[in-house]
This record gives structure tokens, sequence and C-alpha cells, in this order.
């Protein structure tokens, strides 16, 4: 007897199956048919051996703040950067790196891995730690000098995922972390 997860398993997936051809494709350089057609093989083969549990998504896009998003995103990478050379001049360097708690409002895997990836590309923190049930990150910090330290990287993390949420959630999503 077929189980419905075990259909789902051997779903063709086209978008992912496209997308690793086209990975392939473009790690060969040579878009022969020959070569596609290759892609097109082993994309399918890599989305049945490590097949991963779908995603349910119900939000939409809402450009104005995916640009509000990008744009603090960006400011954040700015001043990370700036803030990381100016320690690295330092005649003396003092320190006090730890790591933080922050619990998460949203409750979705999708949500808390974008946040997740977008609080680990800003230079200084890192994402070692995460949890499902309650929704934690654990992240390491460069520098955390006292209580205010502490507090203002806390409420960082949850104003990227309110960020993050209000450029892609749905109304019951944003309703959730505002």
């Amino acid at each position: 007897m077929i189980t419905p997860t075990r259909r789902l398993r051997f779903r063709f997936q086209w978008r992912a199956v496209l997308l690793l051809a086209l990975v392939w494709v473009m790690l060969w350089g040579n878009p022969s048919l020959l070569n596609i057609l290759y892609g097109l093989v082993l994309g399918w083969l890599v989305t049945v051996v490590f097949w991963l549990p779908p995603i349910r998504y119900y939000g939409r896009v809402h450009p104005g703040r995916l640009l509000v998003l990008v744009l603090a995103q960006l400011r954040d990478l700015a001043v990370a950067a700036v803030q990381l050379a100016a320690v690295s001049f330092r005649r003396r360097v003092d320190l006090h790196p730890g790591i933080i708690r922050v619990e998460l409002r949203s409750n979705n895997d999708l949500y808390q891995v974008m946040v997740a990836q977008l609080i680990s590309i800003v230079p200084g923190t890192l994402v070692v730690e995460t949890s499902r049930h309650p929704r934690l990150l654990y992240l390491h910090v460069f520098d955390l000098p006292d209580e205010h330290a502490i507090e203002h990287e806390r409420s960082h993390a949850l104003a990227i995922e309110r960020r993050l949420v209000r450029a892609f959630g749905s109304a019951a999503d944003i309703k959730a972390v505002s």
C-alpha cells in the first residue's frame, strides 16, 4: 500500500527540477540538449532522494514592505561592516562575546529559517541554534558589553522578523508579529 507521504515523495516537483537542471547546466557551462536532459534527470533524482516535506505558505509578497526589508538589510550590512572594521583597527581589543536567546512571535518554519538567514549574513551575529517549540533562536553576538546591548540585539532580531513577515506574510501572520 502506498501512503500519502510516499506519494508526495515521488511527485514531480517541476520548479525544483527545473532550477536544479539550470544549476547543472550553468556549472557545466554547456547548454547542449544532452546536458539539459542530464540536468533534468539528476534534478528529479535529487528531489526524490533528498525529499523534504512541503512548507505551507499562505502569504503574499508586499512590494513596498519588501523594499523596506531589503534597504534595512543593506543598512545593517553596511553598519556591521564599518563596526567590525573599526574594531580591527583598535590598538587593544576588548570584546565581550555572548549568546542570547530570542523568542520569535511568528509560528512558521519558513519565517524562522528566513529570519535566521537574514541575521546570519550580517557580520558579527550568527545563529547557533534554533528550536521549533517554542520558536527560539540562539544568537552568538560579537560584542555584548552590557544589558543594554543584549536588549538591543534581541529587539533588532525581532525587528528583522517583523519586517520579514510584513514583506511576505498573510494578514494573520502580520497581526501575530505586530
